[in-house]
């Protein structure tokens, strides 16, 4: 008797397939937007002379925001009223420094009568942004023993983007904070843009 060879179409249901691309598309805008939260929206002074930035993993970004009295965005000024109850001065000058969207420092901040380490006389506005360096980046910082001083210090940098109008004296104090007992980090970055006019290299 022969054997008929039996004869099947297999239909392969896309839809699984379809549904994991979805899956993936979803997952990787999400994982993107997650990362830019880190950067806010800075004009950035230009840099004749830069090296190129190789971050290391997981470097802590600060964004320091400043805007002239009176040029505050009305987003800005609802953001404050609305989750501080805070209402910006329209007659003052108004930076602050943002990390991953939490605001660490603003000129109205509440001091809860701490005094400045260095300035005994003036009240410490800078008191979170300086408890954020001690208890969160520091503490996932590798340190290294420095001979000179005999202390450990934190061997990872941090960065600073600030807008290119912001007056050097807030990025001086974020410096001097850096400095305090606790955190030590000594190395500090500054984020530029590139020049617009410069020939790219080939």
């Amino acid at each position: 008797m022969a054997k008929v060879a039996a004869i099947v179409d297999v239909e392969i249901d896309m839809t699984p397939m379809i549904d994991l691309v979805f899956l993936l598309i979803i997952f990787f805008i999400v994982v993107n937007d997650m990362s830019k939260k880190e950067l806010e929206e800075l004009k950035l002074p230009v840099a004749t002379e830069a090296g190129k930035d190789v971050p290391p993993p997981n470097r802590p970004i600060l964004n320091v925001r400043w805007y002239p009295a009176g040029g505050v965005p009305a987003q800005v000024i609802k953001d404050y009223a609305r989750y501080y109850q805070i209402q910006i001065p329209s007659d003052m000058e108004w930076c602050d420094v943002v990390y991953k969207g939490e605001i660490l420092y603003h000129p109205l901040w509440d001091p809860q009568g701490r005094i400045d380490p260095i300035r005994k006389t003036r009240a410490d506005y800078w008191w979170k942004l300086s408890d954020m360096m001690k208890d969160v980046f520091v503490k996932n910082m590798p340190m290294v023993m420095d001979d000179t001083l005999g202390i450990e210090l934190p061997d990872d940098p941090i960065l600073i983007r600030a807008d290119r109008n912001t007056p050097f004296r807030y990025i001086q104090k974020m410096m001097e904070v850096c400095t305090r007992d606790g955190i030590k980090i000594w190395r500090v970055q500054l984020a530029a843009s590139e020049d617009p006019n410069k020939p790219k290299a080939e």
